[in-house]
């Protein structure tokens, strides 16, 4: 039986060869220090049971505060936002309670802009 560790690092070589780690190299390798990632990945472009399996490795309280932090504010996941809210949070939200959030990146490379 494969330890915490081990499970998280099957489980995200299984995402980096599916290729949702898009821009990163093809061969980059799990460490604890890419838990952020590997959820914020998952939930942008996982399935569902890929969801569940990351909300069972990291727990809720985890996946949601990296939702909020990295995904919510994320514009161009509009849609996405409100089913992870309704499905796997179980939030009493409406699809229009996504529709005026400030676009955290965007605001940054705004800023760096000029």
């Amino acid at each position: 039986m494969l330890s915490e560790f081990g499970l998280r690092c099957v489980f995200f070589k299984r995402i980096r060869d599916k290729g949702l780690f898009w821009s990163y190299a093809p061969d980059i390798t799990y460490d604890e220090s890419k838990d952020n990632l590997l959820c914020e990945t998952v939930l942008k472009y996982g399935d569902i049971d890929e969801i569940r399996a990351i909300l069972e490795m990291y727990g809720e309280s985890k996946v949601r505060e990296v939702w909020e932090r990295d995904v919510k504010s994320d514009a161009r996941f509009k849609r996405l936002n409100y089913f992870i809210a309704r499905v796997f949070f179980h939030l009493d939200v409406e699809a229009s309670d996504f529709e005026n959030l400030q676009h955290e990146r965007l605001a940054k490379f705004r800023l760096l802009a000029g």
